[in-house]
């Protein structure tokens, strides 16, 4: 907590923000004992700002700045109390509705809706009418209209939370409920807690002052919100007593401004996604032999030291360094390695959809003489998918769960070209045909297939457009050995019948050895060897790959195999201490 408070004013958002609100505050704790007393009649009324009262005087003759600086008091008191009680009531009843879910989430979500629908302004009138005048009143009555929404995302907080495996935990180890919605989930929405309370304030603030503009606050007392109905009363604006009302306004809107950096900033830094990474170098040319050269004949794609980093607060990290091979037409190429070697990351960049915190920062990507690192916007869109698809590690993510399957494969169509739903749809039917599926779950949803069809579905869409190179990011990961063995041969299949080539991603070796035609080994962003499986499997020359292949001993010479046209995806032989367990059986 400490570490992310102090990320927190770091950041050049948070630390503008908190430099304003603190001055505010400064100002409401010890700012009416520098002024004088704002209920004083100390000069003429509306007299223009001079040296006596830099500010001016309002209608009365009382002194402008006085009634701003303690004004400032009250109006954050009440606006604080009513960030942090709208937040945790709205907190309470959400979380506990979500995760107890059933009658008690039927009962405060009822509760939630019936609040959320009427309207606040004839709300806080009723409520002001019968509860006795004062800041309460205003804590009372912004906090009894405001808590619902809240309530509202917290309970969708709570919903994503209570199926986690740290929450099953703390039910089987006997942890109460109230105790498992205090110490478990409400701890695990710090971010959520901590940028609504900063808006919550921030709605309080802009509530309070416009009901007491209304007239609906104590009128006797000194806060910004009644600066503004003694200026209305006052006709400020029609006698161009524009210091009456500027001080106050530029007040409330500087505070408004605090507060919404704050928020802002809360939310880049749990949200990295939100952030605006950090510069890092753009593209720059290389000077060596190897890119100077254009691409070598039979080949379809062409990585000339390619580097990608990841910018950091400490600087870029490099994340692929100088990787360079080759595929041919027609080729299964395979890229192994161990997690955070940087395999995915090259298979994303091939198609410049990197993250925004990643960057090329040299090197040359070449499809059919076309750099792709130099493409603009509307020649990478043309690129994408028609030249190189990709299929991607988790098909239930990929897969759009609001739309059915022809409905995606007609957005994928009708992105690269005119063409009617009707001739979307056969194109859908003959690819699902192509990869083993019934035509007919053109009209399913992707929640009604298993894994496995799902993954087919990917593949189908990603030959939809006929690419010649398919990018396969871990396709199999998630695949029991008997589906992966199916989904394999049936991608073997389709290359062969219609010649695109394969850059095949993975952590699982002897997979990669048994189905490729060549295989790059990645190490710490470094590709370290490319060979043939075959090679590889006998004569591997650097010690990374070496060590790869000791970590799976079925692997030696006996069983290496030869290039894809000759592949065997047989699911490999049990280990006898596992046989024996199983009773002997298979």
């Amino acid at each position: 907590m400490r570490d992310s408070i102090r990320r927190l004013f770091r950041h050049r958002k948070a630390a503008v923000g908190g430099s304003i609100l603190l001055f505010f505050l400064v100002l409401a704790l010890i700012g009416p004992w520098l002024v004088m007393d704002p209920s004083d009649l100390v000069g003429r009324p509306h007299q223009p700002p001079s040296g006596a009262h830099l500010f001016g005087t309002n209608g009365q003759g009382q002194d402008v700045l006085a009634q701003t600086v303690v004004g400032a008091r009250e109006t954050l008191a009440v606006g604080f109390a009513v960030g942090a009680l709208v937040t945790l009531v709205g907190a309470l009843i959400g979380v506990t509705a979500g995760y107890l879910g059933r009658r008690v989430d039927d009962a405060l979500s009822l509760t939630t809706n019936v609040f959320l629908v009427i309207p606040g302004l004839p709300l806080a009138i009723v409520l002001g009418a019968y509860l006795p005048s004062g800041p309460l009143r205003m804590v009372a009555v912004l906090t009894v209209a405001g808590w619902a929404w809240n309530a509202r995302v917290f309970r969708a907080e709570a919903l994503s939370l209570r199926n986690r495996d740290f929450v099953a935990a703390a039910a089987v180890a006997g942890e109460s409920r109230a105790r498992i919605v205090a110490r478990e989930l409400l701890p695990n929405m710090a971010s959520l807690l901590g940028s609504s309370f900063i808006g919550n304030t921030l709605y309080a603030v802009g509530a309070q002052v416009g009901l007491e503009f209304l007239g609906l606050g104590d009128v006797g007392s000194v806060t910004w919100g009644t600066n503004l109905y003694w200026a209305g009363n006052d006709a400020a604006l029609l006698t161009r007593s524009w210091w009456i009302f500027v001080p106050t306004g530029v007040c409330i809107a500087l505070v408004g401004f605090s507060l919404t950096l704050l928020s802002s900033a809360i939310d880049e830094l749990t949200n990295p996604a939100l952030k605006a990474p950090p510069a890092v170098a753009a593209i720059t040319p290389v000077t060596s032999a190897a890119q100077a050269e254009p691409q070598p004949p039979g080949v379809v794609l062409s990585v000339r030291e390619l580097c990608i980093d990841y910018a950091t607060e400490r600087g870029p990290s490099r994340v692929v360094d100088t990787v360079s091979f080759d595929i041919a037409p027609g080729e299964v190429f395979g890229l192994a390695g161990e997690s955070g070697s940087g395999k995915s990351t090259i298979g994303y960049g091939l198609l410049r959809l990197l993250p925004p915190a990643a960057r090329i920062s040299q090197g040359r990507i070449l499809f059919d003489g076309t750099d792709v690192t130099a493409l603009d916007e509307e020649a990478l869109r043309a690129f994408r998918w028609a030249k190189v698809s990709m299929v991607f590690q988790s098909a239930m993510s990929a897969l759009n769960p609001v739309l059915t399957l022809g409905e995606q494969f007609h957005d994928t169509l009708a992105a690269h070209g005119r063409t009617t739903r009707a001739a979307s749809y056969a194109r859908a039917r003959e690819l699902l045909a192509m990869v083993g599926l019934s035509p007919e779950l053109v009209r399913a949803w992707p929640h009604q297939l298993s894994g496995g069809m799902r993954q087919r579905v990917g593949i189908a869409l990603a030959l939809a457009l006929e690419p010649k190179l398919v990018v396969m990011d871990e396709p199999t990961t998630a695949l029991d050995v008997v589906v992966q063995k199916e989904l394999l041969q049936r991608v073997l299949e389709l290359k062969a019948r219609l010649g695109f080539a394969v850059l095949f991603i993975t952590h699982d070796l002897p997979l990669l050895l048994a189905l490729s035609d060549r295989v790059g080994v990645l190490q710490g962003g470094k590709l370290v060897e490319v060979d043939t499986a075959a090679r590889l499997r006998t004569d591997a020359r650097h010690p990374y790959t070496r060590l790869l292949l000791s970590s799976f001993p079925h692997l030696n010479a006996d069983d290496a195999t030869g290039p894809t046209s000759n592949v065997s995806l047989a699911a490999p032989e049990r280990p006898p201490a596992l046989a024996a367990l199983s009773g002997g059986h298979r």
